[in-house]
């Protein structure tokens, strides 16, 4: 059985991060501040707001900004987002980044999509690469968005891993709605300090994400929406929020026989310790 938010309340001692969510998408438009409550209500104490370009970072800012230390604010360029011109492009996020990076909670939403498109792979990576050397120039975490792309993302991390050794330092950040195989996250762990982002598709009939769960255990996945998309049964098919991240640890805590509770402060745990919040 998969429970509805209302069973969820606020508890300082069982709070939930929704890790990856993008409240300032157009279906939000009507009722952002109505969301941002009923996740406070379902005990969602902090949203990291996934930021996929230049233009939406302006937008991520101003509605970070009206709720300080609930909404958590990132900048990066998405694989769908590049423009013609990626250097330009790149200048831009560099430049903002510097200017903001201390007060930013990573840098992403970042990575590689050959879903839709092939074309552009090369550009992706450039993309990609350049993002991740500058979240380890300024510390910071990076939100990964890798999609029918793990064997090309594996073969670019060897060289940031390789990088980062030569600086003594390590990259690290979260594998969004991870797809791929046990295998893949394990040899990514090895080269960075990755959770993996466990949603809605954990919920769905036919998804085997469960075993990802159960293979890996609570101390390497956080929590997320992805909303507005991929909302969790019961809610499949309507727009995600936040609040729903509450029915994912209901799932998972059926799934491992333990308790909401656990599964809540095991994964906000994981949470803080990437991003260095209290």
């Amino acid at each position: 059985m998969i429970a509805d938010t209302d069973s969820f309340t606020t508890d300082t001692h069982s709070t939930i991060t929704d890790t990856h969510c993008h409240l300032i998408d157009e279906h939000f438009a009507a009722d952002t501040e109505e969301v941002i409550g009923r996740a406070l209500k379902a005990g969602v104490t902090r949203m990291v707001m996934a930021c996929c370009d230049c233009t939406e970072y302006v937008m991520t800012r101003e509605l970070c900004g009206r709720h300080e230390q609930v909404l958590l604010p990132t900048l990066g360029i998405h694989p769908e987002n590049m423009a013609d011109d990626i250097d330009s492009q790149l200048d831009e996020m560099e430049r903002l980044l510097r200017r903001d990076h201390a007060s930013l909670t990573a840098v992403g939403e970042i990575g590689l999509d050959l879903y839709w498109d092939k074309s552009r792979l090369d550009d992706q990576k450039k993309v990609l690469a350049r993002q991740m050397l500058l979240a380890l120039e300024y510390d910071l975490p990076v939100l990964l968005h890798i999609r029918e792309a793990m064997t090309e993302f594996i073969d670019l991390l060897h060289n940031i891993y390789n990088e980062a050794n030569r600086q003594g330092k390590r990259i690290r950040g979260i594998l969004h709605c991870y797809s791929g195989t046990i295998e893949q996250a394990e040899e990514a762990m090895t080269m960075g300090d990755f959770w993996l982002g466990i949603g809605g598709t954990v919920t769905y009939k036919k998804s085997d994400r469960i075993e990802i769960v159960k293979h890996f255990g609570l101390n390497h996945i956080v929590l997320e929406t992805d909303a507005p998309y991929l909302a969790p049964v019961p809610h499949r098919g309507k727009r995600n929020e936040p609040a729903y991240t509450a029915c994912v640890a209901h799932f998972i805590a059926e799934a491992l026989g333990t308790t909401e509770e656990e599964v809540a402060q095991m994964t906000t745990a994981n949470a803080k310790k990437l991003f260095n919040f209290q």
